[in-house]
């Protein structure tokens, strides 16, 4: 039976990946976007997408992750990436991302100090475009004691 949740966990690794969808922004954006197209983007919007399972780390290391943005048509801006609610003894480099028009993710490392807090934590994700409305998604990070 272990064997089985094993290998269900990595399976959706690599086949959910990018998942974890949360609110759209873009100039094409909505509060309530009740013509989502079935499939894809709505018109002039984008999403962000984090890894779909939790991150875990100890105390003391350095992890390498992405955030990834899946665009609709005519979306083609810059988005700042700006991160908030993060652990205390936790920090991201750089501090503030930029997926660029042409750029599908954005790399980051996350540093946990020594002494940083032990837990699960809900990052909030906030993606910033040239123009319209924010895109926000969550970022779940575990930190265990080193």
């Amino acid at each position: 039976m272990k064997n089985i949740y094993i290998g269900l966990m990595v399976i959706s690794m690599f086949v959910l990946p990018g998942c974890n969808q949360g609110i759209p922004g873009g100039p094409g954006a909505t509060n309530q976007q009740t013509k989502k197209p079935p499939f894809g983007e709505s018109v002039q919007t984008f999403n962000l997408s984090a890894p779909l399972l939790p991150t875990f780390m100890k105390q003391g290391e350095r992890i390498n992750t992405s955030i990834s943005i899946k665009r609709g048509s005519n979306f083609d801006e810059d988005v700042t990436l700006k991160f908030s609610t993060l652990p205390t003894g936790v920090t991201l480099d750089p501090s503030t991302a930029v997926i660029k028009h042409g750029d599908v993710e954005t790399k980051l490392m996350i540093v946990a100090k020594n002494d940083a807090a032990v837990g699960h934590f809900n990052i909030l994700v906030t993606g910033h475009p040239t123009k319209g409305a924010d895109a926000l998604i969550n970022f779940k990070l575990n930190i265990d004691k080193k």
